[in-house]
C-alpha cells in the first residue's frame, strides 16, 4: 500500500515515470488496433501516392530527353503522362491527409473515452494524492499530444522509410558513382539526427511535466477566485508563482523548440553539401558524354526524395519523443489500480443494519487513522459520530462505502462482510449527503434524478411539497429547469443541500449517510432542512458525522471518537452525565453560540 503513495508523492516532485519503452509502444498499438481497416487504406493511400512520386522524376527525364532529341510525338505523350501522374498523386495527397486527420482525431476520442471511465474506477487513494490540474492534462494536453502525433504522420513516417529506400534502388540504377556520393552523407546525417534525438526527448519530457503544472495552478486559481480576491495582500504573490511556473514553462518549450529548430537547418545545409557535389561531378559526367542532362535532372530529383524523408523521419522522430513522454503518463494511468469488485452478492439487504468490528485503516501504511473501531447500528436507529477534526469520523463513512478497505477487521451489513457485495449494490443501498453538495453540469431537475432519471417533474415536485422544501426552490429563476452552473455557484447552500436531500430520497435506501450536511446554512434553512431529514430518515438506518452538537440532539446514540478510538458512546443527556469530551465539545460550542 506504501508503494502507491510513495509513487503518487514521486509523480507530485515531478520525477521521472519508470515505464518501459517497449511497454508504451505496446499501449500505443493497443491504442490503434481499432482502427486497423483505416489504416489499412491510410497505408494503400500512402505507398500509392509514394510509387506515384518515384514516377514523377523519370518521367521529368524522359520529357527532357525528347526535348533533346526534338521527338514532338514522344513530348506529347510524357507530357500526358506527366499530367496524369501529378494530379493522381494529388488525390492521394488528399486521401492521405482525411485518412490521417480521422484516425488522428478518433484516437483522441477513444483514449479520451477510456481514461474517463478508468478515472471513474479508480481507486480514492489516488485522487487524494493527485493534484487535481495535473489529472487534467493527462486527459487533455497529454491525449491531444498523442493523437496530433497520427495527425502528423506516424504511417506517413514509416512510408518515408520506404521511399527513401526505393530512392537510393533508383539513384543506383541511373548513376552508381552519384549514388556513393549521396551514402556518403549517411554517417553525417545519423549523428546529427542522434545528437538532437537525445536532446529534444529530454526537453518534451520536462516540457509536458510544466504544462501540467501550468494547468495545475490555473485550476486551483479558478476553484478558488474568491478566496483569491478576499485576500487581496495575497495577490502578487499568487501572481510571482504563477508567473514563476510560467516562466519556467516557456524557458522550457523555447528549448525544445530551438532544438526542434535546428534539424530542419542542419538537414538543410547536409543536402546543400549532397546537392552541390552532385551537380558538380554529375557536370562532369553530362561534359565527358557518360550521362544524359534528364538523367542528371532526374538523379537531382532523387537526391530530394532521399533528403526530405530523412528530414521528415529526424522531425517526427522529435515529435514522437514528445508523444512518448505524453504516452507514458497516460499509461501509468491506465495503470492505476481500479477499485477492486470480487463480491459476488447482488441482493439489497432487508434490515440495514450496520457492525464495525476492530477496524484497523490508515491512508499511509506507517499512520493508522482507525485504530480497533466496534460499533454496532440497529437497524432504523440513528446514530451520530461526533468528535475533534482530524479523528477519523469521514473515514469511517470511506471505509463504508468502500472507496477504501480496513486494513484489519470486518465492517457487516446484516451481518455479511460488505466486500461480499458488489460494489455497485452496496452503494445502491447507502445513500451518501456530503458536506459539500457535489453538482454537476445540467438543470437542477438532472441533479435531483442522477439516482433514477425516470421520475418525472411532477414526482419531484411533490417530493419537494412533503419535505417542506419546494419554497426555497421556487426561489430559482426556473425552479427546477435551472441550469447549474459548474459546482452550483450561482445557487445558495441550502438550495445546493436540497437537491443532495431530494437525491437521497429518490435512491430510496436502506441506509442514508450525512457528512456534516447542515454545516454552513442560516439557521431558517437548517431547520427546514432538519425537519426534511426526519421525514427522509423514517424507517432508514442513518449515521450522521456533524461537528455542530446542536443538530444531533435528538439522535438515538452519539459515538464519540478521537484519535482514531472510540472514547465515549451513549445518548446526549448521558454523555453529558459523563462530563468527558463530548460535554467539553458541546460546552465549547455552546459558549460560542452564546457570546
Amino acid at each position: 500500500m506504501g508503494w502507491h503513495f510513495r509513487r503518487l508523492a514521486e509523480l507530485e516532485e515531478g520525477e521521472k515515470i519508470d515505464i518501459p519503452q517497449r511497454e508504451v509502444f505496446k499501449a500505443l498499438l493497443r491504442f490503434i488496433k481499432p482502427y486497423k481497416f483505416r489504416v489499412l487504406l491510410l497505408a494503400v493511400a500512402i505507398f500509392s501516392g509514394i510509387f506515384v512520386n518515384l514516377a514523377i522524376p523519370l518521367v521529368t527525364k524522359f520529357l527532357i530527353d525528347s526535348i533533346l532529341r526534338a521527338d514532338i510525338f514522344m513530348l506529347m505523350i510524357y507530357s500526358v503522362i506527366f499530367l496524369g501522374v501529378v494530379s493522381l498523386n494529388l488525390m492521394l495527397s488528399f486521401s492521405q491527409s482525411y485518412l490521417n486527420s480521422w484516425i488522428g482525431q478518433t484516437l483522441i476520442h477513444d483514449i479520451r473515452n477510456k481514461m474517463y471511465w478508468h478515472l471513474l474506477r479508480i481507486k480514492q487513494r489516488y485522487f487524494s494524492g493527485q493534484d487535481t490540474g495535473r489529472l487534467v492534462s493527462r486527459l487533455t494536453n497529454d491525449v491531444d499530444t498523442i493523437g496530433n502525433a497520427f495527425t502528423s504522420g506516424l504511417i506517413d513516417t514509416l512510408a518515408n522509410v520506404f521511399q527513401l529506400f526505393s530512392a537510393i534502388f533508383i539513384m543506383f540504377k541511373l548513376s552508381i558513382e552519384l549514388s556513393f556520393i549521396v551514402l556518403l552523407l549517411i554517417p553525417l546525417i545519423l549523428l546529427s539526427s542522434w545528437i538532437f534525438a537525445k536532446r529534444a526527448r529530454d526537453a518534451f519530457r520536462e516540457s509536458r511535466k510544466k504544462i501540467a503544472e501550468v494547468t495545475s495552478r490555473i485550476e486551483q486559481n479558478v476553484s478558488g477566485a474568491k478566496v483569491v480576491q478576499a485576500f487581496s495582500y495575497r495577490k502578487k504573490i499568487n501572481i510571482e508563482s504563477f508567473s514563476k511556473i510560467n516562466r519556467e514553462n516557456l524557458e522550457i518549450n523555447v528549448q525544445a523548440s530551438k532544438v526542434v529548430s535546428s534539424i530542419g537547418p542542419t538537414m538543410g545545409v547536409i543536402r546543400a553539401l549532397g546537392i552541390a557535389l552532385i551537380l558538380w561531378y554529375g557536370g562532369m559526367l553530362v561534359s565527358q558524354g557518360k550521362l544524359t542532362i534528364g538523367t542528371l535532372v532526374a538523379f537531382y530529383g532523387y537526391v530530394d526524395m532521399f533528403f526530405r524523408p530523412i528530414q521528415m523521419i529526424t522531425m517526427f522522430y522529435n515529435t514522437l519523443q514528445s508523444t512518448l513522454a505524453a504516452a507514458e503518463r497516460v499509461v501509468d494511468f491506465l495503470r492505476w489500480e481500479k477499485e477492486e469488485d470480487h463480491g459476488s452478492i447482488d441482493k439489497m439487504p432487508e434490515k440495514g443494519e450496520i457492525e464495525y468490528k476492530n477496524v484497523v485503516f490508515g491512508y499511509d501504511e506507517r499512520i493508522p487513522v482507525i485504530k480497533g473501531v466496534s460499533f454496532r447500528v440497529r437497524p432504523g436507529e440513528r446514530v451520530a459520530i461526533v468528535g475533534p477534526t482530524g479523528s477519523g469520523k469521514t473515514t469511517l463513512v470511506n471505509l463504508l462505502l468502500r472507496f477504501y478497505d480496513p486494513w484489519e477487521g470486518q465492517i457487516l451489513i446484516d451481518g455479511i462482510d460488505i466486500r461480499k457485495y458488489k460494489l455497485d449494490t452496496l452503494r445502491k443501498f447507502i445513500a451518501f449527503v456530503p458536506q459539500e453538495p457535489i453538482l454537476f453540469d445540467g438543470t437542477v431537475y438532472e441533479n435531483m434524478t442522477l439516482a433514477n432519471s425516470s421520475i418525472s417533474k411532477e414526482e419531484v415536485i411533490r417530493m419537494l411539497e412533503y419535505l417542506g422544501l419546494k419554497e426555497i426552490i421556487d426561489k430559482l429563476p426556473k425552479c427546477l429547469d435551472t441550469k447549474i452552473l459548474e459546482g452550483g455557484k450561482n445557487i445558495s447552500m441550502g438550495q445546493r443541500q436540497v437537491i443532495s436531500y431530494i437525491r437521497a430520497l429518490i435512491a430510496n435506501p436502506k441506509i442514508l449517510v450525512l457528512d456534516e450536511a447542515t454545516s454552513s446554512l442560516d439557521l431558517y434553512t437548517e431547520e427546514k432542512l432538519q425537519k426534511a431529514l426526519e421525514k427522509i430518515s423514517k424507517g432508514k438506518t442513518m449515521i450522521i458525522i456533524a461537528h455542530r452538537l446542536q443538530t444531533i440532539i435528538n439522535s438515538d446514540r452519539i459515538i464519540v471518537i478521537h484519535n482514531g478510538r472510540i472514547v465515549e458512546e451513549g445518548t446526549h443527556d448521558e454523555l453529558l452525565e459523563m462530563k468527558g469530551l463530548y460535554a467539553r465539545l458541546y460546552e465549547s460550542q455552546f459558549a460560542k453560540i452564546t457570546t
